[in-house]
């Protein structure tokens, strides 16, 4: 019986496998750039959003500075005057006005969830000392960052059982906070923030010598 030289095949199986990699770096690569694509796309529509709702807040100044102006000239008319008259039609009008851009404003306000997240992601990295998200805020925040990266928050509570606290180093570690920025944002003491990531941890698993930002920001 012949026996099969396998060295023959090295040259072949080598490069069938440094293909695959390639394939594979591709892959990852082209992932992440998607990723990436739709959080710039999504910080564009909510930058867009918050230029129209300063927009509409202007306006409704000006009609309110207008109403008050038009108010104070009113108290000088004699209350059977023509022009009486008139300013009361354009104190009518610019409160329409005013009920239009309130409506515009709220509606713009009422924002989804992926909107939410973003305006807290640039709360926190603006001034983390005196943002203090609400559960809501929190809930949004989750949200996106399982959308964008893969369902890691979901997946590790899931696996692992983490409590809600836990939940929130992770996100933040995964949007790449400092660990200054995650001191302040959970206002904190150094030492309460490394036993919470210690027991954190212990929890993925994780030995010693293992580094929980760099297991978080490169999960998958």
């Amino acid at each position: 019986m012949e026996t099969i030289d396998w060295q023959q095949f090295y040259p072949f199986l080598f490069g069938a496998g440094w293909i695959i990699v390639a394939m594979l770096a591709f892959w990852l690569g082209r992932r992440s750039g998607k990723k990436q694509e739709r959080v710039s796309a999504m910080k564009l529509r909510w930058k867009q959003r918050q230029t129209v709702i300063s927009h509409y807040r202007k306006d409704l100044q000006s009609h309110l500075l207008k109403i008050e102006a038009l108010e104070q000239e009113l108290k000088r008319l004699n209350e059977e005057s023509e022009s009486y008259e008139e300013k009361l039609a354009d104190i009518a009008h610019y409160r329409q006005k005013i009920l239009i851009c309130e409506q515009q404003i709220k509606q713009l306000s009422a924002e989804e969830p992926e909107n939410v997240a973003l305006s807290l992601l640039y709360k926190l990295k603006d001034d983390p000392t005196h943002t203090n998200p609400s559960r809501q805020e929190w809930d949004a925040l989750f949200a996106l960052t399982d959308i964008l990266f893969n369902r890691i928050l979901m997946t590790l509570s899931e696996k692992y059982g983490l409590t809600r606290h836990e939940q929130e180093i992770c996100c933040l570690l995964k949007w790449e906070f400092n660990r200054k920025e995650q001191l302040a944002i959970f206002n904190n003491t150094s030492d309460a923030l490394t036993k919470s990531k210690q027991r954190l941890k212990k929890k993925l698993q994780l030995d010693d010598k293992s580094d929980l930002e760099l297991f978080i920001r490169s999960y998958l």
